[in-house]
């Protein structure tokens, strides 16, 4: 998102305004505290400190615009949309006739796909700020979701005349001729795009999503490459980097993707999903090493643990168990509930059952809801001819990851080897509509309908509505 500039000083002055009010009270004293926090957090480029100055302040004065007015840009500048859209939200609650505020949620409107909330506050701008861009561009985007693509050309058109590489306009378009099906004027739109404007993020973005729906891996690894250089916290941009350089060959830059986001302060979540793109698209036995290493020199056992969990699936149950063990202590408590996890599901793969059931059994029992254990008590259920009660921890297991498709995938042979096959594919249908796009998922229910030529037909079809939308989703 784009903001008007400003100087620390204005704001101040603006925000200082109402400390000059006789008779303040304790609520002022705090928010002026507050305001001095900020100004200097924001001349240091300090952006943590900033945001919790701004928590503190509209904490204090929840009831001053210009408060939740600065809250939101800040928050938009560092991603976070959704708390963006709250505070701007707030700020309109208090100024409905501000054009930065209705143009900030209606932008904000815009990139969460929501066109309805969008289109309403895009009329409202229209009567504060007649002739604002972001009015027309809103109407483009509804033409897009009325799949009128030919008014949203038009729309784009307008912008792009008045600025020739407008990144909103220019972006409008493209989606436009992808609604059309004219795939390569799209791309020849954004490659001219990002040529004349080397950080234009969200037309990178687009551009990356394209060549991946059509299996472009090269193309995909150079653009990608560029956006991390314009986005290096793009955490999204960085596990398609990865992926798309793995399916293309290039293990080297994989790896120095992969290097660069699982640095020392990576959080668990992020080195998952890391991991979890290395166990679909990268079967050499060097992504163990270099998990091993990385597991070394991570400094946290939270991280630790990943990467051994990670090991104990790709086939070195023995590297996790190194790293896990000393971290499983006895009896099962909060602070060793997922090292005995690991561990037994360690034991497990290694042939130790009896061992690993005992240890699942009081991880499962203190926290029910520990996904590492559930699956692997699952699997060890499986593999000693109790299926039925594999099916219960799976059921388990997906009502704590809903949207792990691996683990819908668990269930659904769970339920295959239980001989209930209507079961198993109801669970991947449903697993098909819950997180769509998915190609393992796809895979799985496509070799279902092996010899159902209509149905196969139906759902290549809804597969392929499935990718386009998400190709389409938002606003970048």
């Amino acid at each position: 998102m784009h903001w008007p500039p400003h100087s620390i000083l204005r704001v101040a002055a603006c925000l200082s305004a109402a400390f000059l009010a006789p008779g303040c009270k304790s609520s002022d004293d705090r928010a002026q505290e507050a305001l001095s926090e900020y100004q200097t957090a924001a001349a240091a480029n300090d952006l943590m400190a900033a945001r919790k100055a701004l928590m503190q302040l509209v904490g204090a004065k929840d009831d001053v615009p210009d408060y939740w007015i600065e809250l939101g840009k800040l928050q938009a500048s560092t991603g976070s949309y959704g708390d963006a859209y709250y505070a701007f939200t707030r700020a309109y609650e208090l100024d409905r006739s501000n054009p930065d505020v209705l143009r900030a949620v209606t932008e904000l409107a815009l990139r969460s796909g929501d066109i309805t909330l969008a289109q309403k506050r895009a009329r409202e701008l229209e009567i504060v700020a007649p002739g604002d861009p972001l009015v027309k561009l809103t109407d483009g985007w509804v033409a897009i979701s009325d799949s009128e693509y030919d008014k949203a050309i038009a729309a784009a058109d307008s912008l792009l005349a008045a600025s020739s590489f407008d990144p909103a306009g220019t972006l409008l378009k493209a989606r436009a001729l992808i609604g059309l099906q004219r795939d390569d004027e799209a791309k020849a739109l954004l490659t001219k795009q990002v040529a004349a404007q080397p950080s234009d993020a969200g037309s990178l973005r687009f551009l990356t999503k394209i060549y991946a729906r059509s299996g472009e891996w090269s193309d995909v690894v150079n653009t990608a490459r560029r956006l991390n250089s314009v986005a290096p916290t793009d955490l999204a941009n960085s596990l398609l980097l990865i992926e798309a350089a793995l399916r293309s060959g290039d293990i080297a830059e994989s790896r120095r993707a992969s290097v660069q986001v699982l640095g020392p302060k990576a959080a668990p979540s992020t080195i998952a999903a890391v991991l979890e793109v290395w166990e679909n698209y990268w079967p050499s036995p060097q992504r163990v090493e270099d998990a091993r290493n990385l597991a070394a020199s991570a400094p946290n056992l939270s991280q630790k643990l990943v990467y051994a969990a990670f090991l104990n699936r790709v086939g070195a149950p023995p590297e996790a168990m190194r790293i896990a063990s000393a971290a499983a202590t006895l009896p099962v408590d909060a602070r060793n509930a997922e090292a005995n996890a690991v561990l037994a599901d360690a034991l497990s793969r290694t042939g130790n059952l009896n061992a690993a059931k005992s240890r699942l059994d009081a991880v499962i029992a203190f926290d029910p809801g520990n996904a590492t254990a559930l699956r692997s008590r699952a699997e060890l259920e499986l593999r000693t001819g109790h299926a039925a009660m594999a099916i219960d921890d799976a059921q388990k297991l997906v009502t704590v990851l809903p949207n792990s498709p691996t683990d819908r995938l668990l269930l659904a042979h769970c339920f295959a080897v239980a001989g209930k096959p209507d079961w198993a594919r109801r669970t991947l249908w449903t697993a098909f509509q819950d997180i769509p796009g998915d190609e393992k998922i796809y895979a799985a229910l496509a070799d279902m309908r092996k010899g159902d030529p209509d149905g196969m037909a139906q759902l290549q079809a809804e597969f392929t509505r499935q990718r386009a939308a998400q190709v389409n989703r938002g606003l970048s």
